[in-house]
């Protein structure tokens, strides 16, 4: 057989290892979404921390949107948090949700938000904002000027902490910090 008959073949077996090794290949992102809920963004102790207090398994709803708004899918997918309602698994009560976007704007805290030091945003007792680092949307693939995570908290939670919005706040301080962190570290955009 003459040698430019193997080139050919040659060529299209290192490609195809080549693919196979790039989605085998380990990655921080792939690990954090194997090992953590939410897209990677939370550890279960984390995802725990805001809870109504009526008991249930901790549940993870990744709701991936319809559309094509993105090609990474932490820009369709809203995590919807719950806890388990009766003996199966498949109702729940919703303790909060976490969705992430690309935006050139920022929203104003509402009153009673305070800032978060050495992060861009605001963490209030029903919802809370923050932004990924400034060099994130480029690393994600966006053209916009920030990416936002949001944190929106259930009334369940709310009347369980008897309105005590101090206890909110730092619990939902600690979530939105591990998520955007664990974020960055997934798309190595760290400050």
């Amino acid at each position: 057989m003459k040698k430019k008959y193997l080139v050919l073949p040659a060529v299209l077996l290192i490609a195809a290892a080549a693919l196979i090794t790039i989605r085998v290949w380990p990655s921080t992102l792939k690990d954090m979404r194997a090992q953590n809920v939410c897209l990677g963004m939370l550890t279960k102790e984390t995802a725990g921390l805001l809870y109504d207090g009526k008991g249930g398994e901790l549940l993870v709803d990744e709701d991936k949107g319809t559309g094509s708004r993105a090609a990474d899918p932490v820009f369709s997918t809203i995590c919807f948090v719950g806890r388990a309602t009766g003996k199966s698994a498949t109702t729940y009560r919703l303790q909060y949700t976490l969705d992430v976007r690309p935006t050139n704007t920022l929203n104003e805290p509402p009153k009673g938000a305070t800032q978060i030091a050495g992060a861009s945003g605001w963490v209030g007792p029903r919802q809370s904002e923050v932004q990924l680092p400034a060099s994130c949307p480029k690393k994600m693939k966006t053209d916009t000027e920030h990416v936002t995570l949001t944190l929106k908290i259930g009334p369940g939670v709310i009347v369980a902490e008897n309105w005590n919005d101090a206890a909110l706040t730092a619990a939902s301080r600690t979530l939105v910090l591990e998520a955007v962190d664990n974020l960055a570290r997934q798309y190595d955009c760290t400050a």
